[in-house]
This record gives structure tokens, sequence and C-alpha cells, in this order.
């Protein structure tokens, strides 16, 4: 852990800036070992952290519980929350995951968070803090993310270019303004809905208490369905449920 001034940027680990040349995913290799391991005296001497494999084409038949590729899907319930969540999981479905919806809860242990994730081919989630656990996902498997009006840059910024570094496929979803419980709060054409720059401007908190904080969203099946399509088809030669690829990514 680096404490100091100076920050690499968000979720990131720049090699360049690091004595050792560790990036991010050396850090999630660590993550990694932590919480799958056996409490055993050789795990705990290990001292080189082993990377997450890879997605790869199944080398053995996947269990029948597995022939459709996992999806998890975070849901929230005081802000950002999806209010058309029995739609989506049904769109899912449709395009031919087989979705398990995640409550967190602040007593949820992080090593079941990790397991459930390490063995998904993909995840669904609006913008928030949960976005951050795509650190336990496999290179090679997807990550879409619901992005809320107002908050395209913080999406994208957070979690959307950190997760492309670790070798993730992003895919996002932008709400549109009808979408957003905002428009009818203030307006289809408010200053909040149409050109929330102005209300960003005004500083991190503003920003805050108005897109993240005061925010729910009923995304359009329809389009929702044409981006589970496009990661469908991305997954299409890949399962979490393969056996060993050829090496670890490195």
């Amino acid at each position: 852990m680096v404490v100091g001034l100076r920050i690499h940027g968000e979720l990131v680990v720049d090699p360049k800036l690091m004595p050792d040349g560790k990036s991010i995913k050396d850090f999630q290799a660590l993550l990694h070992q932590g919480y799958s391991r056996t409490t055993t005296t050789a795990s705990a001497s290990s001292s080189s952290p082993t990377p997450l494999l890879p997605l790869a084409p199944p080398t053995r038949p996947c269990p029948r519980s597995a022939n459709k590729p996992k999806m998890l899907i975070f849901i929230r319930k005081q802000n950002r929350v999806l209010l058309n969540l029995p739609q989506v999981v049904t769109a899912c479905r449709r395009a031919g995951f087989a979705p398990h919806v995640m409550n967190l809860r602040r007593q949820t242990p992080l090593a079941a968070i990790h397991a459930a994730l390490a063995s998904a081919d993909a995840m669904v989630a609006v913008h928030g803090a949960a976005v951050t656990h795509f650190l336990f996902m496999r290179p090679g498997s997807v990550l879409l993310q619901i992005v809320p009006v107002g908050l395209d840059w913080a999406a994208d910024a957070f979690y959307g270019k950190p997760a492309q570094q670790l070798g993730l496929d992003y895919l996002e979803y932008r709400v549109a303004p009808e979408e957003s419980s905002l428009a009818a709060e203030y307006g289809l054409n408010s200053t909040v809905v149409r050109t929330p720059w102005v209300i960003s401007s005004r500083g991190w908190w503003e920003m805050k208490k108005v897109y993240m904080d005061r925010q729910n969203v009923t995304v359009n099946v329809k389009r929702f369905a044409d981006l589970l399509r496009a990661a469908r088809a991305r997954l299409r030669n890949t399962t979490a449920c393969a056996a060993k690829p050829a090496a670890p990514l490195r």
C-alpha cells in the first residue's frame, strides 16, 4: 500500500511509479490469494500470489447448471435503485444468461462475494461502490455498468477504465433522461436532467446530493436487452466453468 500525496489514478497502480514494477493485476492476485486459499502452512508462507486465471474455452463439459453463463446482478436498496429489477432479470435470462441477484449487506463476508464473482461470467450493477467488486472477476468476464444521469464521468473514471486495465470486457448502459426518477422530480426538460454538468460544476457534494442520493432508474428493457446480447456474444466461446487455461494472465 502506498500512502502519501501522490495518486496513480482511480483504482490504478502505475507500474512505472512502483519500485518493483507491480500493477493493479498484482493487487488483484493478492486479493484472490487471500480470499480463496485454505488456511495451510504452505499457503500462508507463499510470497507470490497466484493471479486469477482468465476465462477460457471449455476443455471439459460444463455442469448442466453452468451451460448458461452465470451473471450476477448487484442491487441497491436506498438510492440508484433499479426499479424494474424483475424485468431486467427476465431480460438476462432471455439473452442466454443464468442470472443471480445479489443483495449485499454490510455484514456480507467479502469471501462470499469473491467466491460468487470469481465463478461468474458477467456482472450487472448500477453505478456505486459495489461495482468495485469487479476486482474479484476473472479477465475475459463482462462488467456491465448501468450509468445514471449525471454520472457518466464518474462511472468511466472510477470503474470503466480500471476494469478494462484488468482485462475485463466493459459495457455501459447510459440511462436516458426519461428513465431517471429525476425526470419526475424536476421535469424532463429541467437543467438537472438535461444539462447535468451545470449542477456538477457546483462541486462534488452538490453533484452527489442530486445524482447519487436522489436518483433511481427504470431501464428500457428493449434497449438493455440489446446490450445483454452483445455481452453474451463476447462470452460465446469462453466460460468461468472451464478447466485451467494454458497459462495464467500476468
